[in-house]
């Protein structure tokens, strides 16, 4: 079994451009996260799955509208509602978490 946090996460940020066309360009990679499928299938590869939980270091964008590369997943995920940040006994925050799905493009 993998350590929990040996995952990097590369946030490709959509950016709107000339005449309204979305751009993408990668901004940022965020190691020591943690990708699990939210179900549990027996055989299944992590990548065949439909929705994800993610854990992530505090700092970590929330957009919805950013699409997210995963390693051990791949490419075209994206932030599915709010990350939720999760704090230690003295109040610093220590991870957040939240869902992801596919990221399905309406264009």
């Amino acid at each position: 079994m993998d350590e929990l946090g040996n995952q990097t996460v590369r946030v490709i940020e959509r950016v709107r451009g000339k005449r309204g066309v979305m751009t993408e360009q990668t901004t940022v990679e965020y190691p020591g996260c943690s990708v699990q499928p939210v179900d549990s299938v027996e055989g299944v590869p992590l990548e065949r799955h439909e929705r994800w939980v993610l854990y992530a270091p505090p700092g970590f964008p929330e957009s919805t509208e950013n699409i997210l590369d995963v390693d051990g997943i791949g490419p075209r995920l994206h932030v599915a509602g709010n990350l939720q940040a999760w704090f230690d006994d003295d109040g610093t925050p220590d991870h957040v978490w939240g869902y992801l799905e596919r990221w399905e493009s309406s264009g």
